[in-house]
């Protein structure tokens, strides 16, 4: 069975891939986004990290108290 490759641009192309290549490629594209969420993942909470440690700093050198989430 052939499926159409629909191209970057958003035309489809003439190229037929087959349903082995189909499935190669939405494999490929599956462990793609699970790297991705791994890495948010890990940006979202080095960003919350630093948000307390921004926190802790301000209220070191201003010696007022910031409440915390």
């Amino acid at each position: 069975m052939g499926c159409l490759v629909e191209a970057r641009g958003g035309a489809a192309s003439s190229r037929v891939a087959t349903e082995e290549q189909f499935l190669e490629q939405f494999a490929a594209i599956e462990d793609g986004l699970t790297v991705l969420q791994i890495q948010m993942r890990a940006i979202a909470e080095s960003a919350r990290r630093f948000g307390e440690l921004a926190e802790r700093i301000r209220a070191s050198t201003h010696g007022a108290k910031v409440q915390t989430q």
